[in-house]
């Protein structure tokens, strides 16, 4: 996977998401408000994680970013949530912790036993490459991705490669 990740930062209107594909095909979409920071965690957890099956591997596979904000009865089955791949939901779990810990602007302590209880509630697997030291690693690359966001004048871009084998 080879995806060219850009974010436009606009303080008028929304900020936009472009993402080129391995195939060089491009998807973009404008973004709600704060959805800049969900987006640099999937890319932190991802690429950390090598999670392959989760929110950037499905848009290399073709799948639109605007097919993730449909309706879930109006999105292609594949991306419907019953459909996706176990990593894409652990990710979303992943990912929501990581926000929650933005916006209380301090880490849970009780991050990993927090994620296991959540998981078991939605019958997934506890992925086993997320420990302690992968955990601060995912959270070094975020914050500093958020960081790097937030000096970003109006309409300036950052840009993110996203290399896996």
């Amino acid at each position: 996977m080879n995806l060219k990740i850009s974010l436009k930062k606009s303080i008028e209107k929304p900020s936009v998401l472009t993402i080129t594909r391995s195939d060089e095909s491009i998807t973009w979409s404008k973004l709600h408000k704060g959805l800049e920071t969900h987006d640099l965690a999937h890319f932190s957890v991802e690429k950390t994680l090598l999670f392959t099956h989760a929110f950037y591997s499905i848009i290399d596979n073709g799948y639109n970013v605007g097919d993730f904000e449909l309706p879930k009865a109006q999105r292609p089955s594949e991306v419907q949530p019953e459909n996706l791949h176990a990593e894409a939901l652990i990710t979303e779990h992943i990912v929501n912790l990581l926000e929650i810990e933005l916006l209380n602007t301090g880490l849970n302590l009780n991050f990993i036993s927090d994620l296991k209880q959540i998981l078991a509630e939605n019958n997934l697997p506890f992925p086993e490459q997320l420990n302690t030291q992968s955990l601060e690693v995912v959270r070094t690359q975020y914050y500093s991705l958020v960081n790097q966001w937030l000096v970003l004048e109006h309409n300036e871009t950052m840009h993110i490669d996203f290399i896996m084998p």
